[in-house]
């Protein structure tokens, strides 16, 4: 929905003080636009809706907005690392582009602007948005659009993925996401993972879906007392400790306070039987290999192992 704004182009040559004078004087016309109610037609999934650019100051936003509640981005997870992408624009230049909403009984409900309603708030700028008649089905076509822009996590994902499935099957969630039901459920793992443990992350992206259900299968086997342990110390000294350690030493700690190892086993060893034949066991599972066996060695073979698992079988009843 970022198009639906126009932009003015900048010649690629201009120099970095001709860049922030325009800059400068594009922020100057987004507050003189506000403050003369300038308004735009837009079609949003093909209906015409009418919009007014709407100035809300830094003191007012917190009370003055709110973020639409079907938006896939989880807002406890915003900080100051997740916005470093914007923050320097908004202290140095302002918001450049407009969030998108609708009035809901005097407050903003942001569709499109999650990302820069919080950081308008972090650094004290006002916060522009383009409020119109929007329907819920519009609201949620903005946010998706929106989230595109930087997309929510497999974490975030999967919280929507399980609101989905209270009133749908795995196989009909997949299908309205468009992604595959395998895809989906390893978001909806990734979900049961403490969000303690989302926020010691620079950004909750980080984590990817596979890893996350890789680590929610060790997660979900401690007992209740060992869970609030991690918890808390998730709580008490990464988060603390956000932008200090790598993605890599974060996962390895989790691992690590789950009491497992993130080592792989070490492969199983054939052991060697006559004539170049090989046994492995794993799990308690054999598997044999015997090369260039004759038809009457193999006949041999496998009525002896008939015989004697018939033979434990009957001693096991």
């Amino acid at each position: 929905m970022k198009s639906d704004v126009q932009v003015e182009v900048q010649p690629s040559s201009v120099s970095v003080q001709e860049a922030g004078k325009r800059n400068k004087k594009k922020l100057q016309k987004l507050e003189s636009q506000a403050a003369a109610g300038s308004t735009m037609t837009h079609k949003v999934m093909g209906k015409e809706v009418k919009f007014k650019l709407v100035e809300v100051p830094a003191d007012k936003i917190e009370l003055s907005t709110m973020v639409y509640l079907g938006n896939e981005r989880n807002q406890f997870l915003l900080d100051a690392h997740a916005v470093s992408d914007l923050i320097e624009t908004f202290k140095d230049q302002g918001q450049q582009i407009p969030a998108f909403g609708r009035d809901v009984c005097g407050q903003i409900e942001i569709a499109d602007g999650s990302r820069r309603r919080f950081t308008a708030l972090e650094t004290k700028k006002p916060f522009y948005v383009w409020v119109g008649d929007l329907d819920e089905q519009q609201m949620q076509f903005l946010s998706d659009v929106g989230n595109k822009y930087k997309d929510t996590s497999a974490w975030e994902k999967g919280l929507r993925y399980e609101r989905m499935l209270n009133n749908a099957t795995q196989e009909e969630v997949a299908e309205a996401v468009g992604v595959s039901r395998k895809a989906m459920m390893r978001c909806v793992n990734t979900a049961q993972l403490p969000k303690a443990f989302i926020r010691s992350f620079t950004s909750p992206n980080e984590l990817s879906a596979r890893k996350g259900e890789t680590l929610y299968k060790v997660y979900k086997s401690l007992t209740k007392e060992k869970q609030e342990e991690i918890v808390n110390f998730c709580d008490s000294w990464l988060i603390p400790e956000k932008g200090k350690h790598t993605t890599e030493e974060i996962i390895e700690l989790f691992i690590t306070k789950c009491g497992a190892t993130n080592e792989k086993p070490e492969a199983v060893k054939p052991r060697e039987l006559a004539m170049g034949a090989t046994v492995a066991l794993k799990n308690g599972n054999a598997t044999i290999n015997i090369p260039k066996v004759s038809d009457d060695s193999l006949k041999a073979i496998e009525d002896f192992i008939s015989q004697t698992l018939s033979k434990e079988a009957l001693d096991n009843c």
